[in-house]
């Protein structure tokens, strides 16, 4: 059986798919429905199984990783800007539940989403 070579992955498609993923996360943030990696492969039009493959080589991490990583970033958006209640923030930065939500955030920022608040002001 021949061997595969390795796929090289260019700027363009790692443009390409953080804009994807961009928009998925966004409709997600909309409807604060949950970030799911099988949704965000039939949104971009991928099999899960190929988008998860190729995502480390393009982004550099796992899909999950990276919408986590926005998803926290949108968070802490939210945090600062506006006065909804963490449990709001939760679902609205796409969480799928707001226990789920306090554990990235503490694992990424060593405090509870209410203690960044405060630290913030």
């Amino acid at each position: 059986m021949p061997s595969r070579t390795r796929r090289r992955f260019t700027h363009a498609h790692r443009q390409r798919l953080e804009r994807a993923i961009h928009h998925y996360l966004r409709d997600c943030y909309r409807r604060a429905t949950a970030v799911r990696v099988s949704e965000c492969a039939a949104f971009v039009g991928l099999a899960v199984f190929y988008l998860s493959r190729i995502a480390p080589q393009i982004l550099g991490m796992p899909l999950r990783d990276y919408m986590r990583q926005q998803q926290i970033a949108y968070a802490v958006q939210l945090l600062r800007a506006t006065p909804l209640r963490t449990d709001e923030i939760a679902l609205r930065s796409g969480f799928g539940s707001v226990p789920a939500f306090y554990r990235w955030f503490y694992t990424v920022h060593g405090m509870t989403p209410a203690a960044f608040r405060e630290v913030m002001k």
